[in-house]
This record gives structure tokens, C-alpha cells and sequence, in this order.
């Protein structure tokens, strides 16, 4: 009897007692930010577990570049993948080609209150245009995160010296491209500076970056439609390479330096102009508020040199890999939706590492206004972005990149001449896209 009576009090007391708390479900993230935007991409992840105990997401960074998609690829293959991989537009194409990208249908951005309508209209319509050969026409792959750009950061002293500094605290005399030419010339002769750093040894992106921009604001692309247009690169494609040829025999700007140098030079004050992507700007935030840069600086949208304003852009966005033998659990796909939603919804934070928020709501809202020095550029630059071809061999860590380096990067030193440089350019483009 006595037994009885202490089971039942036992049972009673199991009834009664609180439940042990549930484990957190694990979301395993890949990204590629390691510099000044990776803090602030860390400050997101560590504010989102913080925010709820329902799902705790795991990240780790990777390197940028081809390395990061063929990691993700492989991992995909191997039924290893992570639930939630930052991935840019432009590599898109190749991704799609491999399989390698999980739709992700509205119904499904609904449940934690997004809709693709309140994003950057032109990333979602790129986005669904990048389908289209997936088989899937007009599903999207990836949620937007930003829209990051090429800029030009300046030295308002130098800039002042050289009498090329408004009583606003902004450059005059850029627009044109015989007055940018001409200011390059005036602040190399009156300040005893480099007038414009940027990195052309071991690094073809930024040469490519500042081509393409030239290319396009001359009106120029390298597409039509869906289909690949390249006889602009003889054309328009051989003067922005002349400018920039004429730049560095002129020694306006570097004939050799990686991107770690261009940015000494700008930031130890020998040089009066920057040009990079709009990732440099938490360098220079960081820089400033330790103390340690010594002159006043503005950043600005890369200035009209010919009829179009336009500058070299990209996307990150925010995707699930694929996993035909493992698809990702229901539950797992809550909790990857909520860290996405998180993560829109406080992109104010992620502005701070200089990309411009793809959702409307933070873009144009209190906070991006007040966020120096992304609000001096922020308006212009989202609204003269150029894009590159929908095709496997322009994405990041693509194989024009290899082309880049072998032809264009020679022509500006002078050891190619420019017309020979990039015809053999173009029938490299032409054999990596057969």
C-alpha cells in the first residue's frame, strides 16, 4: 500500500513539474564577409539568437569568391550543405546551371511578414530573369539583401588644396570626362599626391569594375536581351580602356598596387581619390572613430563621366541550397525564414558596413538617412547601378576574372597595346561561353 501511495505522489509530481526547456533548433550559415561589413554582419546573427531561444543560427565565414561556391557546391553534393548561404546575384547564372539554389515562393516569405514587393524592384525582376533557364521561369532563388556599388571616397583636404572643394564639403569639377581628367591632373601637380588609388596588381575585379562603368555610362553592355553582346567591347569597351591606360601613363593613377595598398594610400593621406566598392566605407568608419585617420573625408557615387550616369553594381542576397536527397525539414525552414525576416528588418545595422539595404522599408526610412557616410551617397548611387550579363562567365569568381588579369591589367601598364588587349579579351569571353 505504502508503494502505491509513493508511486502516485511520484506520478503527481511529474505531472505537476515544469517541462524542461526545448533546445534551440541549430540553422548552420556559410557567408563570405570578412572585412568591415563582416562586424556589422556578425552583430545581425548575434542580435537574432539573442532576440528569441526558439532557433540559435551557427555562421561561419568562408572566403570570397570561387573557393566559397565550389565549397557550397561540393557540400551540396555531399548532403553536408548548411541551411542558409549568402550568395551574390551575378554568380546567379552558374549556380542555377549547377542546381545548386532552392526556390524560395512568396507564400513562404508571407509567413514572417515579407513580400518580394517590398524589395528593390530591379534585383527581383533580375532575379527572376536569372531563372529562366533553370526551368523554373520567374521563381526567385534568393532573398535581396543589399545592393553594393562602386564609389569614389575623396580627401577634402586635398581636394581643397587643389581649389577642387565646394563650400559645401563636396568635389567640383569631376562630371565630364575631360573635367575629371583634367582635376586627376590638378591635384597630382598641387598636391604632390596620387590623385586616384586603385588596386590594379592581384586584384581584376576592381580594373573590370572601373571598365564596366565607363562601358556603361557610355551608354554600352555587354548583353542584349538574354544573349550575350560583345562587339561593344571593340567600341565603347576600347575607349573606357584607353582612359584608363591614359590614367596610368600619366601617372594619375597606380601602375601596380594591390587593394591593400590603394587603400594605405588613400587612408595615410597620399592620395586624393579612392575608387572601390562601397565595402570600404567601414574601414574608414573605423579608422575615424579610433583616431587613427588623419584628414576629413566624403564619399560620393562614381561621378558621370559620359552621357549616362552608371556604376558597376552587384547583390548580395540571401539563399537556401539545394538538397534533392536531404531537403531542408519544415522546421528548419521556419527558423531560416525568421533569421531572414530578422535580418531585412534591422538592415540598418548591415548598412553600417557601407551596402545599401534592398529592403524598401529600411532604404528609405529615419535610420538610413541618418547614417553617415552612407547617406551621402546612398540616393544617387541606388539609382545608376549596372549590372553584368546573366551568364555564367561574369559572376563573381567567374572566369572572366582569369581574362581580366591576362589582358586588361597588361594593356594598362602599356605592355599590350589597348586594341590588341581586348580583342583577344573578347574571343576569350566568346570561347567561355560556348
Amino acid at each position: 500500500m505504502e508503494n502505491r501511495f509513493r508511486r502516485a505522489a511520484l506520478l503527481c509530481a511529474m505531472l505537476l513539474s515544469p517541462a524542461a526547456p526545448r533546445a534551440a533548433v541549430e540553422i548552420t550559415l556559410w557567408d563570405f564577409f570578412s572585412g568591415g561589413d563582416g562586424l556589422r554582419w556578425r552583430q545581425l546573427v548575434d542580435a537574432f539568437n539573442r532576440s528569441q531561444g526558439e532557433y540559435h543560427v551557427t555562421g561561419t565565414t568562408l572566403p570570397w569568391g570561387d573557393a566559397f561556391y565550389s565549397r557550397v557546391h561540393q557540400a551540396i553534393a555531399a548532403g553536408e550543405a548548411p541551411e542558409v548561404v549568402t550568395y551574390h546575384l551575378s554568380r546567379f547564372p552558374a549556380g542555377l546551371e549547377r542546381g545548386d539554389l532552392r526556390p524560395i515562393p512568396e507564400s513562404e516569405l508571407r509567413t514572417v511578414g515579407l513580400a518580394y514587393q517590398d524589395f528593390a524592384p530591379a534585383l527581383v525582376d533580375l532575379s527572376k530573369g536569372r531563372s529562366a533557364a533553370s526551368g523554373e521561369p520567374g521563381a526567385v532563388y534568393g532573398v535581396p539583401l543589399d545592393t553594393h556599388t562602386s564609389l569614389l571616397y575623396y580627401n577634402k583636404g586635398l581636394l581643397k588644396k587643389a581649389g577642387l572643394l565646394g563650400p559645401d564639403g563636396r568635389p567640383l569639377d569631376l562630371a565630364g570626362l575631360d573635367a575629371f581628367t583634367a582635376a586627376l591632373k590638378k591635384l597630382g601637380s598641387d598636391t604632390d599626391q596620387l590623385p586616384l588609388a586603385l588596386s590594379t596588381a592581384n586584384d581584376p575585379v576592381t580594373p573590370f569594375r572601373l571598365w564596366y562603368t565607363l562601358l556603361a555610362q557610355q551608354g554600352g553592355s555587354l548583353s542584349a536581351g538574354d544573349q550575350l553582346r560583345l562587339d561593344q567591347i571593340d567600341t565603347l569597351g576600347k575607349n573606357a580602356l584607353q582612359v584608363m591606360a591614359d590614367w596610368t601613363r600619366d601617372g594619375l593613377i597606380p601602375a601596380r598596387a594591390t587593394r591593400r595598398q590603394a587603400l594605405a594610400f588613400f587612408t595615410m593621406g597620399n592620395a586624393a581619390l579612392l575608387f572601390g566598392g562601397d565595402g570600404e566605407v567601414p574601414t574608414l568608419v573605423d579608422l575615424r572613430r579610433k583616431g587613427v585617420l588623419a584628414f576629413d573625408y566624403g564619399v560620393m557615387a562614381f561621378p558621370r563621366l559620359y552621357a549616362r550616369p552608371a556604376a558597376f553594381a552587384d547583390s548580395h542576397e540571401l539563399c537556401i541550397p539545394a538538397s534533392a536527397g536531404r531537403p531542408i525539414s519544415a522546421e528548419k525552414l521556419k527558423g531560416v525564414l525568421r533569421f531572414i525576416a530578422y535580418v531585412e528588418k534591422h538592415a540598418d545595422v548591415w548598412a553600417g558596413g557601407g551596402h545599401l539595404p534592398a529592403y524598401l522599408p529600411v532604404l528609405s526610412g529615419p535610420a538610413l538617412a541618418e547614417l553617415a557616410p552612407v547617406n551621402q551617397y546612398a540616393a544617387q548611387a541606388a539609382s545608376q547601378v549596372s549590372f553584368v550579363p546573366r551568364s555564367p562567365v561574369f559572376g563573381v569568381g567567374g572566369p572572366v576574372y582569369a581574362a581580366v588579369s591576362d589582358l586588361m591589367v597588361p594593356a594598362l601598364t602599356g605592355q599590350v597595346a589597348v586594341p590588341e588587349a581586348l580583342a583577344r579579351f573578347r574571343q576569350q569571353v566568346e570561347n567561355l561561353s560556348e
